[in-house]
């Protein structure tokens, strides 16, 4: 079987990805995300294996479109073998991110041509934007010149779709979330430091609004009711300030739990960021059987991998479904050719 078959197939997997921006006491910031899949992503079912890559600048990128040249060396998690990166960071500073998005669109490259759009591959999407732009700032000013081509990817003479929206952050705390929604071409919305999947971004961040009465404070004092009944909290109020925060793993839910457990989370010196990012993480963290899409179905959607990253750095933190072991790489941005790195299974 294909390694990308294996690990992404439109419709034939599910996805329940979640990205977190943190910002330390000295505004460094932390980014990272959850990769969840009913798909193999390191050989634990017998599929396929995934890598940290890494990109020297003025790198050949071998596309399925056409070829590019790498400006910026980048690093991330992708696909031996392939220019596609689920998540990575560049030596600006830029990191990035894609996750399943079912409304998304594509158009004809005759099409994109005639509109004036440069088109790519949506799986290299992340690739393409993290090798030419080294800000949000810059991706804001061009990312109106890009589309993305029907083109399916081709592995070994099979074509293969994927639903797809980005998501993009810098030093400089600038984030945006980019969905292919108009025929190829992209909306842009401001993030808000989270990211989950379907549906469109602006319901997620519409959807915020009906949790305002969410708070880190616990409830002390008892409760006197009209007909005479007084209510103590339990255990001395404690998790009362949090009641009612959604607690299932659909895309709704996990947008709403972890903005609000990442808005809530103390402070944090900047060599406590990977632990403190890693902690709001975990309440969205998948473990492995509970997320089926169907009964029978013999693989599970769970987090196959988590990784964070150190903006200020460049460093990624990689750990795996299948144990407790972290991967930890810096990119070089004076390598000289593509190399991929084997994570750690623990």
């Amino acid at each position: 079987k294909s390694a990308i078959k294996e690990i992404f197939e439109k419709k034939e997997g599910q996805s329940m990805c979640t990205s977190i921006e943190l910002t330390a006491e000295n505004g460094a910031k932390f980014w990272g995300r959850t990769m969840d899949l009913a798909m193999t992503m390191f050989g634990e079912d017998g599929g396929a294996e995934s890598v940290i890559t890494t990109i020297p600048a003025e790198a050949k990128i071998a596309s399925q479109l056409t070829d590019w040249t790498a400006k910026y060396a980048t690093m991330g998690v992708g696909v031996k073998g392939t220019p596609i990166l689920f998540d990575g960071i560049n030596e600006a500073g830029l990191a990035g991110d894609l996750q399943v998005l079912f409304e998304s669109t594509a158009d004809s490259l005759e099409n994109l041509k005639q509109r004036g759009l440069t088109p790519l591959m949506n799986t290299e999407f992340v690739t393409y934007v993290l090798t030419h732009f080294k800000s949000v700032a810059e991706i804001r000013e061009h990312y109106q010149e890009l589309g993305l081509a029907d083109q399916a990817t081709q592995v070994n003479g099979q074509g293969f779709t994927f639903p797809l929206h980005y998501n993009f952050v810098d030093e400089s705390g600038d984030g945006v979330v980019l969905e292919p929604v108009e025929n190829g071409a992209f909306k842009l919305y401001d993030s808000v430091g989270v990211v989950t999947n379907s549906p469109e971004y602006s319901w997620h961040t519409t959807n915020l609004r009906n949790y305002l009465g969410l708070t880190d404070v616990d409830v002390k004092d008892p409760r006197n009711y009209k007909n005479g009944v007084t209510l103590p909290p339990i255990e001395g109020g404690t998790g009362y300030g949090m009641a009612g925060i959604p607690g299932s793993y659909t895309s709704p839910a996990r947008f709403v739990r972890s903005f609000t457990i990442a808005n809530a989370m103390d402070d944090f010196a900047v060599d406590r960021g990977i632990a403190q990012l890693y902690a709001a993480f975990r309440p969205v963290i998948i473990p492995e059987g509970i997320e089926r899409k169907t009964a029978d179905a013999p693989i599970s959607d769970y987090t196959r991998y988590w990784s964070g990253y150190d903006l200020r750095k460049r460093a990624v933190y990689v750990q795996t479904g299948l144990g407790l072991a972290f991967t930890k790489q810096t990119l070089n941005a004076d390598a000289q050719e593509i190399s991929y790195t084997t994570i750690d299974r623990g």
